[in-house]
């Protein structure tokens, strides 16, 4: 690959660490063990958890970001956090925590709280715009940072009017979300009419089919898809049952599974898989490299590392 390294602005953890456990020193583990795999950025992923665990993990953040700072070592930079949850459909929840999820128009609070504690730290935020005060929401905090669409029942209608509201990312696309037919064109539909905005991919070949992929690509500009892991613990490590928050997920033969339907529960995927996957799926390596390295820093208004 002709990129200096990869970008993951998706992760919620690999080797046995979740970010969500709110431990600083594995989070510092994880951005030293990362950059040894060729990620050279990333954003530590949160899951949707009450609010006293989502201050724990920004302190855990900030307070790894600031010790790798000052040891000096070689590691993966932590460009910031993306909060996928609470702002989430309890009708799409996934492996998200119900219990946890509020609507947007009741988190004006939290993210001010959260920037006045850890300033600049918060860099995505996840949300269903068909939820109550969302685009309240999305109007208050577009122009200090990315807002992306995800864990969401939003029709085409809605997802244009999240879009031209000033959301300008989509977050793991065509997972979580209404798929795309005939007569219901969904957020695919609108991320094709709005050609400024960005979409995460999980390119691991499960998540989404290979045809699907080369569809996607075809479908989107080369600078606007965005290769994202979001990987859990389990990443790295042998098969076997590793906690995601608080839920159970398998992981077996490079795949994972929760509940009785055996879902996917985020990936084990990293992201050199997903850039050798993409390229034996036929997509031409300059896609793969911006999808991997440019995009993402692009969608964080970063021109480099």
């Amino acid at each position: 690959m002709h990129i200096p390294g990869f970008v993951d602005t998706h992760i919620h953890g690999a080797y046995g660490v979740d970010v969500s456990d709110g431990i600083a020193d594995d989070i510092r583990t994880l951005a030293v063990k990362l950059r040894k795999d060729d990620v050279i950025a990333f954003c530590p992923t949160t899951m949707t958890l009450p609010e006293d665990k989502i201050f724990r993990c920004f302190d855990a953040v900030m307070r790894a970001k600031e010790k790798l700072e000052s040891e000096g070592i070689s590691h993966s930079r932590i460009l910031g956090i993306h909060l996928e949850g609470p702002f989430l459909n309890k009708e799409m929840a996934a492996v998200q925590d119900v219990s946890s999820m509020r609507d947007p128009g009741d988190g004006f609070r939290l993210i001010e709280k959260l920037e006045a504690d850890y300033p600049g730290l918060l860099k995505i935020i996840d949300i269903a715009p068909e939820l109550p005060g969302a685009f309240e929401f999305i109007g208050e905090f577009k122009d200090r940072y990315v807002i992306s669409l995800a864990h969401t029942k939003a029709d085409y209608d809605t997802a244009c009017r999240a879009f031209e509201a000033g959301v300008t990312s989509v977050t793991h696309l065509m997972n979580a979300m209404d798929p795309s037919l005939k007569r219901s064109p969904g957020i695919l539909g609108a991320l094709s009419d709005h050609p400024d905005v960005f979409a995460e991919v999980i390119c691991d070949g499960l998540h989404i089919e290979p045809s699907y992929l080369r569809m996607i690509f075809k479908i989107l500009r080369e600078d606007r898809i965005i290769v994202v892991s979001d990987s859990m613990r389990g990443a790295h490590m042998p098969d076997g049952v590793y906690k995601l928050a608080d839920t159970d997920v398998e992981v077996r033969n490079g795949r994972t599974y929760f509940g009785e339907g055996g879902n996917l529960g985020g990936s084990v995927t990293y992201m050199s898989q997903e850039a050798e996957r993409l390229l034996s799926f036929g997509i031409p390596q300059a896609s793969v490299e911006a999808a991997c390295y440019g995009n993402p820093l692009s969608r964080l208004g970063l021109s480099g590392i």
